[in-house]
């Protein structure tokens, strides 16, 4: 039970996890919190979670110890709190807040009842009483104790008098169909105007922005179904991070052409992979603009609140990547899963092709030019399967029933936002199968 269960008003708890808070500064290594920079608080990011398991984001650790300041005191969940008071070695806060309460409670030591002292000779001197030297000597340490306490808030009070505000993004309108406008907001940008050339902001889908010194508002234009992440830079160092959500009504499919990157071209199908209508042909894709004589690529995107576990799920898709067509050598096929924080991704190609092979889980990466020749390279010309299988963050990745790659990764995924499937060319997919393997929940795209 929490403190604030137990009944202890919020000025008492706000006490306590600020004394948790200057303990965990202490193990950490920097007692002054206030002098802390943003890598500060991504390696404490790091630490808590390799020590506790817990993953608590490098702003929530800001907002924690006031480093960005909100209107109310920010007072964190209790599976944050259990993490804080893990790191500093309390089994959980509950044992934390029991621990301060009982040494606030102890009694001062026992003493036994001085007795009377014998008559003191006319000519010796005076001496104290040990009891009194102890008492005084308490006196002493605790004035000394209180002035440390004192110097100490007042050369914060300065500092936080003195600090610039953190520079943070945000984004108004995170969540909306596809196409979608965005709009961003740098926050406390005032105070690093005359460094704008310094800050970027990476939108998700290939497009950036430098900021300037006159605007804390920029807007990007989303036209592929997805989910994005947008990051504040400052020199290439992130800073904050925002998701950026196209969801669609069931399958949709958009093409575009290499080395044509200011268009995309979404191609009417409706009734997609109903009734055995599961590929795009070529005339279909060229009345949507697209030079089919040229390199091309389709996208067939499924994304919707699908409440499945990222980090506990199977995939099977059944897939025909195109046959060999002008700019198709490598019959190329990509399937991404969307998640909150990251994506998990494999990218596969003709085994003469396999040089250009990628995969991601989360973290996690992986390539064909590191791997060797053969890294997933698989032939998908005449059909075939891919696999991920994901338990408590074990990743295995399957083609055509063959294990190709397995692995733990450590940053969770934890919602599915969709699926991407990418063919270079005319692909075909014949099913799909998602579910999560722990509720069983099946993913409203699958046929």
């Amino acid at each position: 039970m929490s403190i604030m269960e137990n009944g202890q008003d919020k000025a008492s708890a706000l006490d306590l996890l600020d004394h948790c808070c200057q303990l965990v500064a202490d193990t950490y290594g920097k007692p002054d919190s206030s002098e802390w920079t943003n890598s500060d608080f991504i390696r404490l990011c790091s630490i808590l979670y390799k020590k506790t398991h817990v993953q608590i984001s490098p702003n929530t650790l800001k907002r924690i110890f006031g480093k960005i300041k909100t209107d109310a005191r920010y007072y964190p969940q209790k599976a944050t709190r259990d993490a804080l008071a893990q790191y500093v070695g309390f089994a959980d806060w509950d044992k934390f807040t029991l621990a301060q309460s009982r040494q606030a409670a102890a009694p001062l030591p026992y003493r036994a009842e001085a007795q009377p002292a014998p008559p003191r000779p006319v000519d010796a001197p005076l001496q104290q009483s040990p009891i009194r030297k102890s008492w005084a000597r308490r006196l002493i340490m605790t004035a000394f104790a209180l002035i440390i306490v004192a110097v100490a808030a007042w050369r914060g009070f300065l500092l936080w008098q003195n600090k610039k505000p953190e520079v943070t993004l945000f984004c108004k309108n995170p969540e909306g169909d596809n196409p979608h406008s965005a709009v961003f907001v740098v926050r406390n940008f005032k105070d690093v105007a005359e460094l704008a050339d310094d800050y970027t902001i990476e939108f998700g889908d290939g497009e950036k922005t430098r900021l300037n010194g006159k605007d804390s508002v920029y807007s990007n234009y989303y036209e592929v179904p997805g989910h994005y992440l947008a990051i504040l830079k400052k020199a290439g160092v992130p800073l904050d991070t925002v998701p950026v959500f196209l969801h669609t009504n069931g399958w949709t499919a958009t093409a575009n052409m290499m080395y044509d990157t200011t268009r995309v071209y979404p191609i009417e199908a409706p009734g997609l992979f109903a009734d055995g209508y599961n590929s795009i042909s070529a005339a279909q894709i060229a009345r949507a603009g697209v030079d089919t004589n040229r390199t091309f690529f389709v996208d067939f995107i499924n994304t919707h609140h699908t409440g499945i576990d990222g980090d506990n799920f199977e995939l099977l898709i059944d897939v025909k990547a195109s046959p060999p067509r002008p700019g198709v050598r490598c019959s190329q096929v990509r399937v991404t899963v969307f998640g909150d924080s990251s994506n998990h991704m494999v990218d596969m190609m003709k085994p003469g092709c396999a040089h250009w092979s990628k995969l991601q889980f989360s973290e996690l990466h992986k390539d064909g030019r590191s791997e060797g020749p053969n890294f997933l390279g698989a032939d998908l010309t005449t059909g075939g399967t891919v696999s991920m299988k994901v338990v408590n963050r074990r990743a295995t990745l399957l083609i055509n029933g063959r294990e190709l790659y397995r692995n733990t990764y450590k940053k969770p995924l934890r919602h599915i936002y969709g699926l991407d499937i990418m063919f270079a060319g005319v692909g075909t997919i014949r099913s799909v199968r998602l579910k999560d393997l722990k509720t069983g929940k099946q993913f409203a795209g699958n046929f």
